[in-house]
């Protein structure tokens, strides 16, 4: 079982599909898993849903949206078309959100000296990257 931080049963403010999630990945990810849910990442304070760290996995972000069929009216690479009460909006795509966290957060392991081969500019210990290979979880 994955550690979420902080607890799911301490928190009241999720959506549905969030604590669908984030208990899907407390149950099914294994132990060496470590799950934060709606952190502040970087100087302008973005919060991600969710992030997984596997230390041989690395990072991934997760941007949950409760949209229905019916909600989405159209989908860009960078926004999104949804019916609200209050009548269309549009809004991030969460594809797109996702990849912003994750360009903060290689950005800030870029810049720190501690995380690094040698001091001052050079590669990072680890390698860094994005992927865009996501498939429908029905």
């Amino acid at each position: 079982m994955a550690t979420v931080i902080p607890n799911l049963s301490t928190l009241r403010n999720m959506t549905p599909g969030e604590r669908c999630l984030g208990q899907r990945l407390e149950t099914l990810l294994e132990d060496d898993y470590t799950v934060w849910y709606d952190i502040p990442l970087g100087r302008q304070r973005r919060y991600p849903d969710f992030i997984v760290l596997h230390p041989g996995r690395g990072l991934l972000f997760l941007e949950v949206k409760d949209w229905k069929p019916d909600t989405l009216r159209r989908l860009t690479p960078t926004h999104a078309d949804i019916h609200t009460p209050s009548g269309l909006k549009t809004v991030s795509n969460p594809l797109e959100q996702a990849r912003q966290y994750g360009l903060v957060a290689i950005n800030r392991l870029q810049g720190d000296d501690h995380r690094k081969q040698t001091a001052g500019p050079g590669p990072p210990l680890f390698p860094l990257g994005l992927r865009r290979n996501i498939k429908s979880i029905r």
